[in-house]
Protein backbone atom coordinates (compact mmCIF):
# COMPACT_ATOMS: atom_id res chain seq x y z
CA UNK A 1 0.00 0.00 0.00
CA UNK A 2 1.48 3.61 -0.99
CA UNK A 3 2.28 5.75 1.89
CA UNK A 4 2.16 9.29 2.43
CA UNK A 5 5.26 11.53 2.74
CA UNK A 6 5.65 12.65 6.94
CA UNK A 7 7.26 15.81 7.68
CA UNK A 8 10.24 14.11 9.21
CA UNK A 9 10.88 12.21 5.98
CA UNK A 10 10.08 15.21 3.73
CA UNK A 11 12.73 17.61 5.26
CA UNK A 12 15.34 15.01 5.36
CA UNK A 13 14.92 14.51 1.64
CA UNK A 14 14.98 17.56 1.05
CA UNK A 15 18.34 18.29 2.50
CA UNK A 16 19.63 15.03 0.86
CA UNK A 17 18.60 15.78 -2.56
CA UNK A 18 21.70 17.21 -4.39
CA UNK A 19 21.96 19.47 -7.22
CA UNK A 20 23.64 18.57 -10.63
CA UNK A 21 25.55 21.17 -12.19
CA UNK A 22 25.75 20.89 -15.74
CA UNK A 23 24.44 17.59 -16.19
CA UNK A 24 24.66 15.64 -19.45
CA UNK A 25 22.08 13.24 -21.02
CA UNK A 26 24.09 10.18 -19.67
CA UNK A 27 23.70 11.04 -16.44
CA UNK A 28 20.15 12.08 -16.79
CA UNK A 29 19.16 8.61 -17.85
CA UNK A 30 21.43 6.82 -15.83
CA UNK A 31 19.88 8.85 -12.44
CA UNK A 32 16.09 7.97 -13.80
CA UNK A 33 17.32 4.31 -14.71
CA UNK A 34 18.68 4.47 -11.00
CA UNK A 35 15.43 6.02 -9.81
CA UNK A 36 12.95 3.26 -10.84
CA UNK A 37 14.71 0.80 -9.56
CA UNK A 38 14.31 2.09 -5.90
CA UNK A 39 10.31 2.76 -6.72
CA UNK A 40 10.21 -0.77 -8.35
CA UNK A 41 12.16 -2.60 -5.10
CA UNK A 42 9.89 -0.22 -2.69
CA UNK A 43 6.69 -0.92 -4.41
CA UNK A 44 7.22 -4.65 -4.54
CA UNK A 45 6.71 -4.96 -0.41
CA UNK A 46 4.11 -2.02 -0.14
CA UNK A 47 6.31 0.66 0.58
CA UNK A 48 6.28 2.96 -2.67
CA UNK A 49 5.48 6.84 -2.26
CA UNK A 50 2.46 8.28 -3.59
CA UNK A 51 4.98 11.09 -5.59
CA UNK A 52 7.85 8.85 -6.56
CA UNK A 53 6.15 7.92 -9.93
CA UNK A 54 5.21 11.38 -10.65
CA UNK A 55 8.26 12.67 -9.59
CA UNK A 56 10.04 9.93 -12.26
CA UNK A 57 7.36 10.95 -15.03
CA UNK A 58 8.72 14.48 -14.67
CA UNK A 59 12.14 13.93 -15.23
CA UNK A 60 11.57 11.64 -18.00
CA UNK A 61 9.86 14.64 -19.89
CA UNK A 62 12.66 16.71 -18.68
CA UNK A 63 15.07 14.99 -20.53
CA UNK A 64 12.81 15.05 -23.22
CA UNK A 65 12.86 18.47 -23.41
CA UNK A 66 17.42 18.42 -23.10
CA UNK A 67 16.66 19.95 -19.28
CA UNK A 68 19.48 17.68 -18.00
CA UNK A 69 20.29 19.17 -15.06
CA UNK A 70 16.52 18.96 -13.51
CA UNK A 71 15.93 15.58 -14.93
CA UNK A 72 19.18 14.46 -12.61
CA UNK A 73 17.44 16.24 -9.75
CA UNK A 74 14.03 15.04 -10.26
CA UNK A 75 15.06 11.76 -10.77
CA UNK A 76 17.49 11.92 -7.44
CA UNK A 77 14.14 12.83 -5.51
CA UNK A 78 12.65 9.70 -7.05
CA UNK A 79 15.62 7.62 -6.04
CA UNK A 80 15.63 8.53 -2.43
CA UNK A 81 11.75 8.21 -2.04
CA UNK A 82 12.34 4.76 -3.18
CA UNK A 83 15.04 4.14 -0.76
CA UNK A 84 12.89 5.50 2.20
CA UNK A 85 10.22 4.12 1.16
CA UNK A 86 11.87 0.49 1.19
CA UNK A 87 13.63 1.01 4.67
CA UNK A 88 10.12 2.41 6.39
CA UNK A 89 8.03 -0.86 4.66
CA UNK A 90 10.70 -3.30 6.19
CA UNK A 91 10.94 -1.48 9.37
CA UNK A 92 6.96 -1.59 10.15
CA UNK A 93 6.79 -5.37 9.20
CA UNK A 94 8.51 -5.81 12.68
CA UNK A 95 5.08 -6.55 14.62
CA UNK A 96 4.97 -4.41 17.84
CA UNK A 97 7.79 -2.18 17.26
CA UNK A 98 6.96 1.22 18.61
CA UNK A 99 5.89 4.17 16.26
CA UNK A 100 7.87 6.79 17.78
CA UNK A 101 10.64 4.56 17.48
CA UNK A 102 10.27 4.02 13.52
CA UNK A 103 9.95 7.93 13.30
CA UNK A 104 12.99 8.46 15.01
CA UNK A 105 15.23 5.90 12.78
CA UNK A 106 13.68 7.40 9.89
CA UNK A 107 14.09 11.07 10.97
CA UNK A 108 17.96 9.60 11.40
CA UNK A 109 17.93 7.73 8.03
CA UNK A 110 17.15 11.00 6.23
CA UNK A 111 20.32 13.00 8.41
CA UNK A 112 22.52 10.16 7.24
CA UNK A 113 22.04 10.44 3.72
CA UNK A 114 21.87 13.93 3.66
CA UNK A 115 25.23 13.54 5.18
CA UNK A 116 26.27 11.22 2.33
CA UNK A 117 25.20 13.46 -0.53
CA UNK A 118 27.07 16.54 1.12
CA UNK A 119 30.00 14.77 0.94
CA UNK A 120 29.86 13.40 -2.66
CA UNK A 121 29.15 16.54 -4.06
CA UNK A 122 31.53 18.73 -2.18
CA UNK A 123 34.88 16.56 -3.01
CA UNK A 124 37.55 16.46 -5.30
CA UNK A 125 36.70 20.55 -6.08
CA UNK A 126 33.23 19.13 -7.85
CA UNK A 127 34.63 16.55 -9.80
CA UNK A 128 32.06 13.62 -9.92
CA UNK A 129 31.94 10.57 -12.06
CA UNK A 130 30.60 10.67 -15.76
CA UNK A 131 30.41 9.02 -19.04
CA UNK A 132 31.91 9.56 -22.32
CA UNK A 133 32.14 7.48 -24.91
CA UNK A 134 35.56 5.97 -26.08
CA UNK A 135 35.88 3.86 -29.89
CA UNK A 136 32.29 3.27 -29.31
CA UNK A 137 31.90 2.25 -25.89
CA UNK A 138 30.67 3.90 -22.82
CA UNK A 139 33.76 4.87 -20.06
CA UNK A 140 33.40 6.50 -16.88
CA UNK A 141 35.75 9.45 -16.26
CA UNK A 142 36.44 9.56 -11.99
CA UNK A 143 39.22 10.36 -9.69
CA UNK A 144 41.15 7.07 -8.50
CA UNK A 145 40.85 7.28 -4.76
CA UNK A 146 42.88 4.27 -3.73
CA UNK A 147 46.27 5.29 -2.28
CA UNK A 148 47.84 2.33 -3.76
CA UNK A 149 47.36 3.59 -7.08
CA UNK A 150 50.88 4.97 -8.54
CA UNK A 151 51.91 6.65 -11.83
CA UNK A 152 52.79 4.59 -14.89
CA UNK A 153 56.39 3.97 -15.81
CA UNK A 154 56.64 6.34 -18.34
CA UNK A 155 55.88 9.29 -16.22
CA UNK A 156 58.70 8.36 -13.65
CA UNK A 157 61.34 9.22 -15.40
CA UNK A 158 62.85 12.79 -14.84
CA UNK A 159 65.53 13.30 -17.12
CA UNK A 160 64.50 13.98 -20.53
CA UNK A 161 66.91 15.00 -23.85
CA UNK A 162 65.93 18.03 -25.56
CA UNK A 163 65.68 17.70 -28.73
CA UNK A 164 63.16 16.43 -28.73
CA UNK A 165 61.90 16.41 -25.00
CA UNK A 166 61.60 19.88 -24.75
CA UNK A 167 60.19 22.42 -21.87
CA UNK A 168 57.19 24.21 -23.55
CA UNK A 169 55.98 27.79 -22.72
CA UNK A 170 52.99 28.51 -20.75
CA UNK A 171 51.19 29.52 -24.00
CA UNK A 172 51.44 27.69 -27.13
CA UNK A 173 50.52 30.88 -29.32
CA UNK A 174 48.67 34.41 -29.15
CA UNK A 175 45.09 33.71 -28.55
CA UNK A 176 45.03 30.30 -27.93
CA UNK A 177 44.23 29.43 -24.11
CA UNK A 178 45.92 26.82 -21.97
CA UNK A 179 43.97 24.95 -19.82
CA UNK A 180 44.27 22.35 -16.77
CA UNK A 181 42.47 19.35 -16.04
CA UNK A 182 39.36 20.64 -14.66
CA UNK A 183 38.77 22.47 -17.94
CA UNK A 184 39.71 19.45 -19.75
CA UNK A 185 36.40 17.88 -17.91
CA UNK A 186 34.53 20.64 -18.79
CA UNK A 187 35.29 20.12 -22.41
CA UNK A 188 34.86 16.07 -22.38
CA UNK A 189 31.19 16.98 -20.93
CA UNK A 190 30.66 19.20 -23.48
CA UNK A 191 31.71 16.55 -26.35
CA UNK A 192 29.60 13.83 -24.51
CA UNK A 193 26.69 16.55 -24.56
CA UNK A 194 26.76 16.79 -28.16
CA UNK A 195 28.26 20.15 -28.24
CA UNK A 196 30.85 21.09 -31.19
CA UNK A 197 33.87 20.34 -29.52
CA UNK A 198 36.96 17.70 -30.21
CA UNK A 199 39.64 16.54 -27.80
CA UNK A 200 42.75 15.29 -29.75
CA UNK A 201 45.39 12.98 -28.38
CA UNK A 202 48.02 14.53 -31.14
CA UNK A 203 50.97 12.11 -30.10
CA UNK A 204 51.93 9.17 -32.45
CA UNK A 205 50.19 5.88 -32.21
CA UNK A 206 53.05 4.17 -30.30
CA UNK A 207 52.45 6.29 -27.22
CA UNK A 208 48.38 6.07 -27.63
CA UNK A 209 48.57 2.28 -27.00
CA UNK A 210 50.41 3.00 -23.52
CA UNK A 211 46.46 5.05 -22.48
CA UNK A 212 44.62 7.76 -23.50
CA UNK A 213 41.98 10.50 -22.24
CA UNK A 214 39.08 8.67 -22.23
CA UNK A 215 36.82 10.69 -24.93
CA UNK A 216 39.74 11.48 -27.39
CA UNK A 217 40.37 10.89 -30.67
CA UNK A 218 44.40 10.04 -31.92
CA UNK A 219 45.32 12.12 -34.78
CA UNK A 220 49.02 12.67 -34.64
CA UNK A 221 50.80 15.51 -35.12
CA UNK A 222 52.63 13.60 -37.92
CA UNK A 223 49.09 13.38 -39.70
CA UNK A 224 48.58 17.19 -39.13
CA UNK A 225 52.20 18.60 -40.31
CA UNK A 226 51.48 19.35 -43.80
CA UNK A 227 55.60 18.62 -44.46
CA UNK A 228 54.77 14.93 -43.73
CA UNK A 229 53.94 13.18 -46.93
CA UNK A 230 50.45 11.52 -47.07
CA UNK A 231 49.43 8.04 -47.98
CA UNK A 232 50.04 7.11 -51.53
CA UNK A 233 51.80 10.86 -52.10
CA UNK A 234 48.89 12.92 -51.70
CA UNK A 235 50.83 16.38 -50.58
CA UNK A 236 50.30 16.81 -46.86
CA UNK A 237 48.42 20.55 -47.69
CA UNK A 238 45.19 17.95 -48.93
CA UNK A 239 45.84 15.88 -46.42
CA UNK A 240 45.11 18.52 -43.63
CA UNK A 241 42.70 20.75 -45.47
CA UNK A 242 40.22 17.37 -46.17
CA UNK A 243 40.61 16.29 -42.16
CA UNK A 244 39.29 20.29 -41.36
CA UNK A 245 37.05 19.68 -43.39
CA UNK A 246 35.83 16.32 -42.71
CA UNK A 247 36.13 15.94 -39.05
CA UNK A 248 36.91 19.61 -37.34
CA UNK A 249 33.41 21.34 -39.19
CA UNK A 250 35.53 23.09 -41.70
CA UNK A 251 32.93 24.83 -44.50
CA UNK A 252 34.40 25.05 -48.01
CA UNK A 253 32.91 27.79 -49.78
CA UNK A 254 32.19 27.84 -53.65
CA UNK A 255 35.37 29.74 -54.20
CA UNK A 256 37.16 27.29 -52.62
CA UNK A 257 37.76 29.75 -49.13
CA UNK A 258 37.69 27.86 -46.17
CA UNK A 259 35.01 28.93 -43.86
CA UNK A 260 35.59 28.60 -40.03
CA UNK A 261 32.47 29.96 -38.75
CA UNK A 262 31.17 26.74 -37.77
CA UNK A 263 34.42 24.62 -37.03
CA UNK A 264 34.56 22.61 -33.68
CA UNK A 265 36.67 23.78 -30.83
CA UNK A 266 39.82 21.56 -30.51
CA UNK A 267 41.30 20.51 -27.49
CA UNK A 268 45.10 19.59 -27.74
CA UNK A 269 47.23 17.33 -25.86
CA UNK A 270 50.35 15.00 -25.62
CA UNK A 271 52.36 13.65 -23.00
CA UNK A 272 52.97 16.76 -20.79
CA UNK A 273 55.12 19.69 -20.69
CA UNK A 274 57.81 18.40 -22.30
CA UNK A 275 56.12 16.58 -25.16
CA UNK A 276 55.82 19.23 -28.43
CA UNK A 277 53.72 16.70 -30.75
CA UNK A 278 50.20 19.09 -29.34
CA UNK A 279 52.24 22.40 -29.72
CA UNK A 280 53.48 21.49 -33.50
CA UNK A 281 49.84 20.47 -34.16
CA UNK A 282 48.44 24.08 -32.87
CA UNK A 283 51.14 26.01 -34.83
CA UNK A 284 50.45 24.03 -37.81
CA UNK A 285 46.44 24.61 -37.64
CA UNK A 286 46.89 28.30 -36.69
CA UNK A 287 49.35 28.93 -40.62
CA UNK A 288 46.17 27.05 -42.16
CA UNK A 289 44.00 29.41 -40.60
CA UNK A 290 41.89 28.14 -37.76
CA UNK A 291 40.72 30.75 -35.00
CA UNK A 292 42.77 30.56 -32.15
CA UNK A 293 39.86 31.23 -29.99
CA UNK A 294 38.90 27.87 -31.31
CA UNK A 295 42.28 25.98 -30.14
CA UNK A 296 42.50 25.01 -26.66
CA UNK A 297 46.17 23.37 -25.29
CA UNK A 298 46.31 21.16 -22.60
CA UNK A 299 49.57 21.69 -21.59
CA UNK A 300 50.19 18.97 -18.54
CA UNK A 301 48.76 16.26 -20.95
CA UNK A 302 49.21 13.03 -20.05
CA UNK A 303 51.52 13.17 -17.39
CA UNK A 304 48.88 15.87 -15.49
CA UNK A 305 46.26 13.78 -16.09
CA UNK A 306 47.80 10.82 -14.35
CA UNK A 307 49.28 12.42 -11.27
CA UNK A 308 45.73 14.08 -10.76
CA UNK A 309 44.07 10.11 -10.84
CA UNK A 310 41.88 10.71 -13.51
CA UNK A 311 40.76 7.60 -15.54
CA UNK A 312 43.47 6.73 -18.31
CA UNK A 313 42.13 4.08 -21.02
CA UNK A 314 43.61 2.01 -23.03
CA UNK A 315 42.79 0.81 -27.18
CA UNK A 316 40.73 -2.42 -27.16
CA UNK A 317 41.10 -4.78 -30.06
Amino acid sequence: MKTHLSATLLAGLLIASPISQGATKIQALDAIAAAEQARQRAAAIGGEWRDTGKLIKKAKQSLEAHLYTQAVELANQARLQGKLGYEQAMRQRNAGFPQYMIAFVESQQAAEIARATASETTSDQGIQPFQVLHDGKPVTIARAHDKKVRLPQEFLQAGRHCPPFCIQPIRAAEGVETIGELEMLDFLKKMADGKPVLVIDSRTPEWVLRGTIPGSINIPWTQIDPQQQGMFGDPGEDRLRSLMIDRFGVMQTEEGDLDFSQAKTLVLFCNGLWCGQSHANIRTLLRAGYPPEKLKWYRGGMQDWAVAGLTIVKPSF
